[in-house]
């Protein structure tokens, strides 16, 4: 028999400007697909207050979602990062994503 409890978790240790370290959780897949499609910007040159605002929001749920507990708002976001550093993170949490799901349990 499968056992789900069984399933080995994996984060993605993260360090905080503010120095605090988190373990981001994989995310469940309806929050996956609305970061997903938050996260989607187009170049830096044209992007329009909409755009940041979904950006905003997707690297707050991201990082809300960690075994800490602790919730990073979208105002936390929009006052500690700039636009380079959160498409860096996004970049980043995909790649950790994907790879959660191309290896083998």
């Amino acid at each position: 028999m499968y056992d789900m409890t069984k399933l080995k978790t994996r984060y993605f240790d993260i360090k905080l400007k503010n120095g605090k370290i988190l373990n981001l959780e994989p995310p469940k897949l309806k929050v996956l697909r609305k970061i997903a499609s938050l996260s989607e910007v187009k170049t830096s040159g044209d992007l329009n207050e909409n755009d940041i605002k979904n950006l905003t929001e997707a690297v707050s749920l991201s990082l809300s979602k960690n075994r800490q507990n602790y919730k990073i708002t979208p105002e936390n976001v929009e006052e500690n990062y700039d636009i380079d550093e959160m498409v860096d993170f996004m970049e980043n949490y995909f790649d950790w994503v994907n790879s959660i799901q191309n290896s083998k349990n």
